[in-house]
């Protein structure tokens, strides 16, 4: 089972298999905090008070940890993806419940399926192309003949 390296490539492979399988595919989401026993707790206080510390450690919080799965069973293909980061989870919840609900792969805003920029020109009324750079010019010169007095501020007291 592939883990994938980031949550982008995560989203677009499990989009690529919702749209091939969309009746038989699976995402599932796990969530893991994890906790230490009453044993472990006590075993490492005993360590710790028996060697002598040459500098206070501070105890390391335990880092929760969310995996999600993309899973088709009649392929075998299985996609996985852990993350601990707070906004990434909300942003792959989000993205996989929009594709699970029948959303397409653009509407998502995804690497290489989003609308191809397109060069933006005036137009006449008539429907004829207008002179961009004739437009540009003027603007410029406009600019530049309104040269007026600097407004002062409060400045520094």
């Amino acid at each position: 089972m592939p883990v994938l390296p980031t949550s982008q490539a995560f989203l677009e492979q499990s989009a690529l298999l919702l749209q091939a399988y969309p009746e038989t595919t699976r995402i599932t989401t796990k969530y893991h905090y994890p906790t230490e026993r009453r044993a472990e707790k006590h075993k490492r206080q005993r360590s710790q008070a028996k060697k002598p510390s040459e500098t206070e450690s501070t105890p390391s919080t335990p880092i929760a940890a969310f995996v999600l799965k993309t899973y088709n069973p009649s392929t075998g293909i299985c996609l996985k993806y852990q993350t601990n980061k707070l906004q990434e989870v909300g942003r792959l919840v989000t993205g996989l419940g929009k594709l699970a609900a029948g959303a397409d792969v653009a509407s998502l805003g995804l690497s290489g399926a989003g609308p191809v920029d397109v060069e933006m020109v005036d137009v006449n009324e008539d429907g004829t192309q207008a002179n961009v750079n004739a437009n540009a010019t003027a603007t410029a010169n406009a600019g530049a003949k309104s040269k007026g007095k600097k407004k002062g501020g409060k400045g520094k007291r």
